[in-house]
């Protein structure tokens, strides 16, 4: 079952049908913006291939106030792509900046960072959406950690009560800063991008997105798609003859499947109906064709 503009098809017993496309009407489209809370969970085999979001390391420089640009001192290999030409003492003086605008936030001497791009991220990460699983050398080994919303700009990365990092909303970053090692490499596996031996990590997050839903009614009237385009329906071995089964008036077609075309005649999208719809031969049918744009 296909609409858009019609075409039609000559069978070999001169019998015409609307087999092809038929154009839907602008007055049976309609689209509406809406804000939703679209979740993700990225790992840190994916968090780069299929999200574009960066793991970066942050080191306190030794000079105060100093920036040290040195080989050494990039986030990451060049191999984990993302944002690997960001130094780490570099990046330690960012995210000081932004510490400094609450006297509650507090950056230590090293941290991880899970950078994650706007558009994956949308308006702001929603608050309390956050959940972290950090392995440390066993599936059995880890720890859990969720965010606490403590003002709209930010909340806390906690375990157990006890405070772990700082989610910034709006900023799309997730700061884990803590004197521990296995919390100052959540994101960095080995502390060097090495996950190996169970050494990886776990993010979900929730982001706060303007979607936009499209709804096209797509009308079939009662002397359109009556033949079915099922092989099963041919005469086997034929390409154009009919079963003589398809003939008897009791025969009816189901609709199964609509495929939305552009002007172009190429496919952008496929619609699949819960259950097979029997095609009415006495009434139109109207069918509602609903997806969202992200």
């Amino acid at each position: 079952m296909i609409e858009k503009k019609e075409k039609k098809i000559l069978l070999r017993n001169s019998e015409t049908i609307s087999f092809g496309f038929k154009k839907i009407e602008q007055l049976f489209s309609q689209e509406r913006k809406f804000i939703t809370h679209k979740r993700y969970e990225v790992t840190d085999s994916n968090h780069y291939t299929s999200f574009g979001i960066s793991t970066l390391r942050a080191i306190r420089p030794h000079i105060s106030g100093g920036i040290e640009f040195t080989s050494t001192d990039l986030t990451q290999s060049s191999t984990h792509g993302g944002l690997s030409d960001i130094y780490q003492k570099t990046a330690w003086n960012s995210l000081k900046t932004l510490f400094n605008t609450d006297w509650r936030l507090q950056l230590h001497n090293t941290a991880s960072v899970l950078s994650i791009p706007t558009y994956r991220y949308g308006f702001e990460i929603k608050p309390t959406s956050v959940n972290i699983t950090n392995y440390s050398g066993s599936t059995t080994n880890y720890r859990y950690y969720t965010d606490k919303k403590v003002s709209d700009e930010w909340g806390t990365i906690i375990s157990s009560s006890a405070t772990y990092g700082y989610v910034f909303y709006r900023q799309g970053l997730i700061v884990m800063t803590n004197t521990g090692s296995n919390n100052q490499h959540t994101f960095l596996g080995d502390g060097n991008w090495d996950y190996s031996s169970n050494k990886g990590f776990t993010v979900n997050y929730k982001a706060t997105k303007a979607v936009e839903e499209v709804n096209l009614l797509c009308h079939i009237g009662k002397d359109e798609f009556n033949i079915s385009t099922n092989p099963s329906s041919l005469i086997s071995g034929s390409n154009t003859i009919r079963a003589g089964f398809t003939t008897s008036s009791a025969f009816s077609s189901y609709i199964t499947t609509i495929g939305l075309y552009d002007d172009d005649d190429e496919l952008m999208a496929v619609a699949k109906l819960g259950s097979p719809l029997k095609k009415s031969t006495i009434t139109d049918l109207f069918i509602n064709v609903k997806f969202d744009i992200d």
